[in-house]
């Protein structure tokens, strides 16, 4: 069974995107590093607003060497590709099936509300956090609300100010 990661920048008071989304805020180093986060696994997972954020900003998504399912509530027809799945139906379902069906690590790519319900289904299984030094001061919260969970520090670093936390969910409490 595959493992589910996510890595989402923060800033000091909380919050992952501007209110219009941008993330112009994030440095270099952070960027690089969840790039680096990203080269190894083979399916990616990521909201809809993330992705259409990507795309709309590169005008295509970067990442065309791994299979990529985007969960949405409204299906995009615009954009068929081999590697491109767009989630309507049982998302967390079908997030759980790829888990089991793949022995490589699966990688969540943004969404703060896609991030919260992987949280609440158990399915998240490690989370690094990116704490930038910046205060926003308003914007698109981190997580919404979660029905509680417990995780495991597993690694921590500083960069430029930067502080890199690496947590793994709990097992003890995972009931699946």
């Amino acid at each position: 069974m595959g493992n589910l990661k996510a890595q989402m920048a923060v800033s000091l008071d909380g919050f992952i995107a501007r209110n219009d989304g941008e993330i112009d805020w994030i440095t270099k180093d952070v960027k690089e590093s969840i790039g680096k986060e990203l080269s190894p696994a083979e399916i990616l997972i990521s909201g809809a607003n993330t992705f259409n954020y990507i795309f709309e900003r590169w005008g295509c998504w970067p990442y065309k060497s791994k299979k990529t399912f985007v969960v949405t509530n409204t299906p995009i027809n615009t954009i068929q590709e081999e590697y491109l799945s767009f989630i309507t139906d049982s998302p967390l379902e079908i997030v759980q099936e790829l888990k089991k069906e793949t022995e490589s690590d699966l990688v969540v790519i943004g969404g703060g509300k896609l991030i919260t319900s992987l949280i609440n289904t158990q399915l998240l299984d490690e989370l690094t956090i990116y704490t930038v030094p910046i205060m926003l001061g308003e914007g698109i919260p981190f997580i919404g609300r979660t029905i509680g969970s417990e995780w495991n520090l597993s690694k921590y670093n500083t960069s430029n100010g930067t502080l890199s936390v690496k947590y793994q969910f709990k097992i003890e409490t995972k009931q699946r």
